[in-house]
């Protein structure tokens, strides 16, 4: 008899985290809605990536990290969601095959941890359902059937050469510049009066570079002290719409090639910039990578303007889930 309870209720522990329990809307997509449980699981992954990135210790607990984290997780439902919503416009279905090897790597990932109760401790440990879990390996083959789509339009930017050439010629820039540091070898900031000489040795650089009086090759093997710099003295060849670029490639490609502009500030150190022209090979010898980039710029792009189209309402209930309650929430 005793064996008998325990196995019921076994039983009715994992039917309450398999089952679809109740669950308040925290946000509607054009028409999906999304509810707590989901929510919660985006706002715990981003605040354990933002705590991971933040380099101030007193703001791993704070009410900045709790609103970027919410910021982004309502960013990444949102484009979840208007990416189901394309393909369902334009007809893209998962395959028979497709759900039967998300079904097989299931069962192969439940099997991974010993059986239902270790894939349910998987599912706690990582502020999950088991229906979000089937939700996001869907919206792993939803993002690439859409990808696929776009990049494959005989006339978009990636399969056509023409269209292809032209996003180069937009926008890649070749750049060389002269980074005086405004960081200590700790990575702190210098002190005020330090910063205030170096901008002030800044503007005599720019000055002579202007005048004619300093070459600006000389320049940098005279005052530079980015090791980037200095190991690619011809230059770095930039995507201005590539994901993690630099901070100061916007303000190089504002240049008119062959100008020199500044003074820049950016997060590590004061610039001095030159826009250069790109080699005339680059375009062939690195076509391969400058699709890929294309293709992720096209797709990004779509996305954007499906999602401007789109209605994103985000309920009441988003407010009140937070990093010390939000397992309360997943049911």
């Amino acid at each position: 008899m005793k064996k008998l309870l325990v196995l019921v209720l076994a039983v009715l522990v994992a039917l309450s985290v398999f089952s679809c329990s109740p669950s308040p809307t925290a946000m509607e997509v054009g028409g999906h809605k999304i509810d707590a449980s989901e929510y919660a699981y985006y706002l715990h992954y981003n605040g354990l990536n933002l705590s991971m990135q933040s380099q101030d210790a007193a703001m791993l607990g704070g009410e900045e990290l709790l609103e970027n984290a919410r910021a982004q997780a309502e960013e990444q439902i949102a484009n979840a969601e208007v990416i189901r919503l394309q393909c369902a416009a334009l007809g893209l279905e998962l395959s028979d095959t497709v759900k039967k090897q998300l079904k097989a790597d299931k069962e192969a990932l439940v099997e991974s941890f010993g059986g239902t109760a270790g894939y349910l401790s998987f599912l706690r440990d990582n502020a999950m359902t088991d229906r979000l879990y089937d939700k996001l390996q869907e919206n792993s083959q939803y993002y690439s059937m859409l990808y696929e789509y776009v990049t494959e339009d005989p006339d978009g930017v990636v399969q056509s050469d023409q269209a292809l050439r032209q996003f180069f010629s937009e926008n890649y820039v070749k750049v060389k510049y002269i980074r005086l540091s405004t960081l200590d070898e700790t990575g702190t900031l210098r002190p005020a009066s330090e910063l205030d000489a170096l901008y002030t040795l800044a503007e005599d650089i720019l000055a002579q570079i202007q005048a004619g009086t300093l070459d600006f090759d000389y320049a940098v093997a005279q005052y530079n002290d980015d090791a980037l710099m200095t190991d690619r003295p011809t230059g770095i060849v930039l995507n201005v719409q590539g994901g993690a670029v630099a901070e100061y490639a916007d303000d190089a490609a504002g240049l008119q090639e062959g100008a020199v502009g500044g003074i820049y500030t950016y997060s590590d150190g004061y610039y001095i910039l030159q826009r250069l022209t790109v080699d005339a090979n680059y375009f062939d010898e690195n076509r391969e990578q400058i699709a890929l980039s294309a293709g992720d710029w096209a797709f990004q792009t779509y996305v954007s303007q499906a999602l401007a189209s789109t209605t994103v309402n985000v309920h009441s209930v988003c407010r009140k889930i937070d990093f010390s309650n939000l397992t309360d929430y997943i049911k």
